[in-house]
């Protein structure tokens, strides 16, 4: 099942009834110390939610999402644990909604052109927002 792009304040929305948002935006810089960490280093946390208006449950737990510098870069995940980061995860019912949190080190000078890219199953084509994160 497939879909056109939309603004990143705009929702992903599916035929069959399933949607997918962005519903937050939040920055922050990393201040976690050690092995992995990068203090100082800028980044994004998305919060999205994926509502099933299917007929069928969802999985998701194979959620993928993917987010591209104004380049077309992959920007890497960050795992901070001040981000609160917090995967989908389990079967979503129908007529449920679903939240998770993703952060991204998306550097200030590409948050007003990005791509977000949300790949969820294997019947509808990803979810895909462009536009800015503020």
């Amino acid at each position: 099942m497939s879909t056109k792009p939309v603004d990143t304040d705009a929702s992903v929305k599916y035929d069959d009834g399933v949607k997918l948002r962005i519903r937050d935006v939040s920055f922050a810089k990393e201040t976690d110390q050690g092995p992995g960490a990068f203090p100082g280093r800028e980044y994004a946390v998305l919060t999205l939610s994926i509502t099933n208006g299917s007929r069928e449950p969802i999985s998701l737990n194979t959620v993928v999402v993917t987010v591209l510098d104004k380049n077309g870069d992959a920007v890497a995940p960050v795992y901070a644990s001040t981000a609160k980061v917090q995967d989908f995860a389990g079967t979503l019912k129908l007529g449920a909604t679903a939240k998770a949190r993703y952060a991204f080190a998306v550097p200030k000078s590409s948050r007003s052109k990005v791509t977000v890219v949300v790949d969820f199953d294997d019947i509808h084509t990803s979810a895909v927002f462009r536009g800015g994160l503020s």
